[in-house]
């Protein structure tokens, strides 16, 4: 989100150095500056458009595309004849941005009290390496305050996905007989064992899948084709499962948190937190690593 905010200030700028202060503009000079407005109005709206992803996952709920519009339109109501007020404005802005941010953590602070004591500090001489330090070590102590309330929620939300999980394996269990659970804790359906010996250990395996939440949306999808890759490699509890097939064998894994991606998760991935998840996989072939040769 830093970088979004630096992209549209270098982006004012360069508006900024392209304005002109002829009051007397030609129809030539307008037509100029309509297509400037167009070519530019539809590169940046383009581009907002492309960074909604992203402004979607950091805010979630928060983020509503009706009310970013809004915001956006309002700033255009600006005097844009005084630049030292449009400059104020957009640093007071950012202000209440990181007062929202300080908020979210748990630090409620008015950016308005802010507004107010900048502004009187902004006419005083005062020493700034001295405020520097003093502004410095209260910010440690609230970085320190952030990752603990991003750890107990990271925690809180771990501990939630994986009574989810437990509960739809359970569930599923009592419905389906065929469902097994290893010591591990790794539950699968075996649709077809396959031919031959199974998968082991350090084996180049070429896989289709479809990986899902326990919603059902997928979150990863071979679309058909034989991926390669060694059974080692991968998180414990596919590797797991598809030690238990053969040439051609299929099954249903459901990975909990534990077997998968841990408390950490995945987010680039959309996987949360000790999230269980349910592979549909089939072994098209694999190669058994060679025994080692006997020492001599």
């Amino acid at each position: 989100m830093k970088k979004f905010f630096i992209a549209l200030s270098a982006a004012a700028l360069v508006l900024g150095a392209t304005s002109c202060n002829n009051s007397s503009a030609s129809a030539e000079d307008q037509a100029f500056a309509d297509s400037l407005a167009l070519a530019f109005g539809q590169f940046q709206g383009t581009q907002l458009k492309m960074q909604q992803p992203q402004m979607k996952a950091q805010f979630g709920d928060e983020f509503n595309e009706d009310e970013f519009l809004r915001g956006y339109n309002a700033a255009a109501k600006l005097d844009t004849a005084n630049v030292a007020y449009m400059l104020g404005y957009s640093i007071g802005i950012q202000n209440v941005y990181q007062a929202h941010n300080w908020g979210k953590s748990g630090v409620k602070v008015n950016p308005a009290k802010i507004a107010e004591i900048a502004s009187k500090a902004y006419k005083d001489s005062l020493d700034i390496q001295t405020l520097y330090m003093k502004f410095q070590q209260l910010n440690d102590t609230l970085q320190k305050k952030i990752r603990a309330a991003e750890e107990a929620k990271a925690k809180a939300e771990a501990e939630k996905n994986l009574a989810e999980g437990k509960e739809y394996v359970a569930k599923l269990k009592a419905e389906d007989s065929a469902i097994m659970t290893s010591e591990s804790g790794l539950s699968y359906k075996i649709l077809a064992e396959g031919e031959g010996e199974k998968v082991a250990d350090g084996s180049n395996v070429k896989v289709i899948y479809v990986g899902k939440h326990i919603d059902g949306s997928e979150f990863d999808n071979s679309k058909g084709e034989a991926i390669e890759f060694n059974v080692d490699r991968v998180v414990a509890g596919f590797s797991e499962g598809l030690k238990l097939l053969g040439k051609g064998g299929k099954a249903i894994l459901y990975i909990p948190g534990n077997l998968g991606y841990g408390e950490g998760g995945q987010p680039q991935g959309g996987i949360k937190p000790n999230e269980t998840l349910v592979f549909e996989v089939e072994v098209v072939d694999f190669e058994v690593p060679a025994p080692e040769a006997e020492a001599k």
